[in-house]
């Protein structure tokens, strides 16, 4: 199957285990992976064949930047059943890191989770 990426995509997401940490925005990345089939949109070379990825980190923008979170699993989930339910892609791999955890002498704390059509539930 085919793959889409977005790598790199930086935003502020109020995430945290305490309240301190969730009444500011920390520095998050993350990095998507959608499966989808992209033949058509090989063949024709239109936008409607294909995973429109604008669209797609705009939705991943505002989930993140409207929500308060407990857990990066938690905002993972979201996003990936976000991503499910809308668009046309058959799996989405997503991996978040918290870029100024815990302590310092950590680059980064973060996880990763796959999640296909038919795993999510509402």
């Amino acid at each position: 199957m085919d793959k889409i990426f977005l790598e790199g995509i930086r935003l502020g997401i109020k995430v945290g285990t305490t309240k301190e940490e969730r009444s500011k925005p920390q520095p998050c990345r993350l990095d998507l992976t959608l499966v989808a089939n992209l033949d058509q949109a090989g063949r024709t070379g239109e936008l409607e064949g294909t995973v429109d990825y604008a669209r797609v980190f705009k939705s991943v923008e505002k989930i993140c930047l409207d929500e308060t979170f407990t857990l990066l699993e938690e905002v993972a989930y979201q996003v990936c059943c976000q991503i499910l339910e809308n668009f046309e892609v058959k799996q989405v791999k997503l991996r978040i890191r918290k870029l100024q955890p815990f302590s310092d002498q950590l680059d980064s704390v973060g996880i990763e989770i796959k999640r296909k059509r038919r795993n999510v539930k509402k």
